[in-house]
This record gives structure tokens, C-alpha cells and sequence, in this order.
């Protein structure tokens, strides 16, 4: 009987086809395993880089979304950080990261609400009062001002003026017993003069401070100190001059300068003249700058505008091609705010 497997000389032709694919199948077969691993490895690899690039767009959209939502916030409110002014005269620039202006707090609003306490009955006795802060400011004594103007009877001394441009003086008077020569006022929203009067108006020399004080919890303020320093026309700044404001700097947008001080001329009680002017970041840095102003606004430095229309107000010192942009609305009546004066337009 012949074997099935029998190797033999008389073995069939089919029976050397069968040997053949048993041994040609497994190569077959790894080599389409190994294709079929380096398709699949390829597709996972674009596909992983198709991600990476999603991710990264997402990303990037993102980033542009956040500084375009910033620049929103800080355009309607009052500095984003710094960028390089780079076109040239008479062009419409791209929206870079530009500095914008703040505008400084409105004019005269009292900022003090009423709260726990009633300072309307709260006793003082402004004479007295006056007379202590006045050998206080006499002395140069910064600390011991802040101090009394923040207790109780200081502050409902300046209470009762509330909601009116009036004020209580001591000092030195004329014929008429208008103030005149050197005395102290106080005045509604905690604000004080020291310094030289005129047929009774604040007139020579003198220092105003308005100090921010707010009874209930303070979100919104970000002032808490403003001074200016300098010369007084008929109840107004005139002449040379300098404001200083303080912050508080928790309120502070990250990546925007604000005003921190301004050396310079006035008129009216409006800018007026160059400055020199320091602007305080969040992360307490700070840049200074060259400007000019007339009749309160700042003369715009080029013709460049961008697509929201901000112009060009300051100069950064050290860097002429970095500037401060202002939109024109804004860039009226800049002078010393929340000044409380009957002259004050």
C-alpha cells in the first residue's frame, strides 16, 4: 500500500505544489503583517500630528481671544502692556500689543459711600482738627496726615460737607475775613488743601490731597491716595505742577500701566505744557515717558492711528519707538480730577 507521504520518485506533481506554499505562506504572511504595522504607524503618527496642530491653533486662538478681550476691558476702563509702534506716518497700524492710555477718575464724584457707621453723628470739632493737621503738613509730617484723615471725627468732619463744594478753613484771613495768606481747608470725600489763599480761593502755592477712603469693602476703586502739588490760580491748578497717585495694586489688570506720577504744567486745572510721566505696572514695575499737552488734551505725537482709532499721546524715554495710545474721546479735558472747586468747570 502506497503511503500518503511516501517520499518518492513517483511522487505527484501536486503533492511538490504543497510543499512549496507550506513554506512560501509564512513569509507571506509576516510580510503583510509588517505592511499592514507600517500603515497603520504612519496614520497614527499624521494622525498624532494633525493633533498636535489642533491643539496648538486651539491654543493660539485662545491666546489672541484673551488679549483681544483684555484690550476690550482695559480700552472701556481706564493702561495693556507694552508694543512696538512700527508703520509709518499718515498709516492705519494693525492691532498690535499696543499701550493704552487710562483715562484718569472721573471728575469730582464722591467715591465715599455711607457705611456701618453714621457720620453724621459722629462729633468733631473742625477748628481743632484743622489747627492739628495743619502743624502736621507745617512739619512735613506725610504719615501723621494719612493717619488723622483716616480716623472717625476726620472723616465725618469732611462727611458733613457731602454732596456740596463748600469747605471748612483755619488759617490766616484778610479784611474781610476771606481766607488769605496760608491756611488749611477740608472739603466733602476727604479732601484736604494746605497752602496759600487769595481773597478766598486757593491762590500761590499749595498741596491738595484726596485721600480714597471707602467705609464698606472696595472692589472697584483702584485709587486709594491723589495728590497734586504746585501752583493754584483763582481755586485751580496753574503753572508747574506734579500729581501723584497710589494704588491699590491687587485691583490692578496684569500687564497695564497706570498713571503714577506727572510733572508738568497746567491751566485751569488742565494739562497744559510737556510732562514728564511715570506709569506703575502690577508687578510694581514702571516706564517713563515724554508728553505734551494743550488746554487738556495730549498733542498726538505722529498721524498713526489704529483700527479703533487710538492715536499716539506718549513717548517711552530710552525707546522712541514705543508709545502710550489714546482714543481721541478720551483725550479731553485731562487735568487734576475729582478736585472739588466752584471754579471748576
Amino acid at each position: 500500500m502506497k503511503k500518503w507521504f511516501d517520499e518518492s520518485e513517483n511522487e505527484s506533481p501536486g503533492g511538490e505544489w504543497g510543499k512549496i506554499l507550506v513554506k512560501v505562506i509564512p513569509f507571506v504572511l509576516i510580510i503583510f503583517i509588517l505592511a499592514v504595522t507600517l500603515i497603520v504607524n504612519r496614520v497614527k503618527k499624521d494622525s498624532d500630528g494633525q493633533t498636535e496642530d489642533l491643539q496648538q491653533n486651539i491654543m493660539d486662538y485662545a491666546d489672541e481671544n484673551r488679549i483681544a478681550e483684555t484690550s476690550s476691558v482695559v480700552t472701556a476702563k481706564a493702561s495693556p502692556s507694552a508694543g512696538k509702534e512700527s508703520s509709518t506716518e499718515n498709516e492705519t497700524v494693525e492691532e498690535t500689543e499696543e499701550e493704552i492710555m487710562i483715562p484718569s477718575p472721573t471728575p469730582y464724584k464722591e467715591i465715599m459711600e455711607a457705611g456701618k457707621i453714621d457720620y453724621s453723628k459722629v462729633k468733631f470739632n473742625k477748628d481743632a482738627q484743622l489747627q492739628e493737621m495743619m502743624t502736621y503738613w507745617e512739619d512735613n509730617n506725610q504719615k501723621a496726615l494719612d493717619d488723622l484723615a483716616k480716623l472717625d471725627h476726620y472723616i465725618a468732619m469732611s462727611w458733613q460737607l457731602k454732596g456740596t463744594t463748600d469747605f471748612y478753613y483755619c488759617g490766616e484771613v484778610n479784611a474781610n475775613g476771606q481766607p488769605e495768606g496760608k491756611g488749611i481747608a477740608v472739603y466733602a470725600d476727604n479732601q484736604y488743601y494746605y497752602g496759600d489763599w487769595k481773597e478766598g480761593v486757593r491762590s500761590g502755592t499749595g498741596t491738595w490731597i484726596h485721600y480714597h477712603i471707602h467705609p464698606t469693602d472696595n472692589a472697584k476703586d483702584l485709587y486709594t491716595y491723589h495728590q497734586y502739588a504746585g501752583g493754584w490760580v483763582n481755586d485751580l491748578p496753574e503753572g508747574e505742577g506734579s500729581e501723584h497717585y497710589d494704588y491699590n495694586l491687587t485691583l490692578l489688570a496684569e500687564g497695564v500701566g497706570y498713571d503714577a506720577n506727572l510733572i508738568g504744567s497746567y491751566a485751569k486745572g488742565l494739562v497744559h505744557g510737556d510732562f514728564y510721566i511715570t506709569n506703575l505696572y502690577a508687578d510694581e514695575s514702571t516706564k517713563e515717558w515724554n508728553a505734551s499737552a494743550e488746554h487738556g488734551s495730549w498733542v498726538y505725537l505722529n498721524e498713526n492711528k489704529d483700527k479703533k482709532g487710538n492715536r499716539t499721546v506718549h513717548v517711552e524715554i530710552g525707546d522712541p519707538d514705543n508709545y502710550i495710545w489714546m482714543h481721541p474721546k478720551d483725550n479731553v479735558n485731562i487735568g487734576v480730577p475729582c478736585l472739588i472747586s466752584k471754579n471748576k468747570n
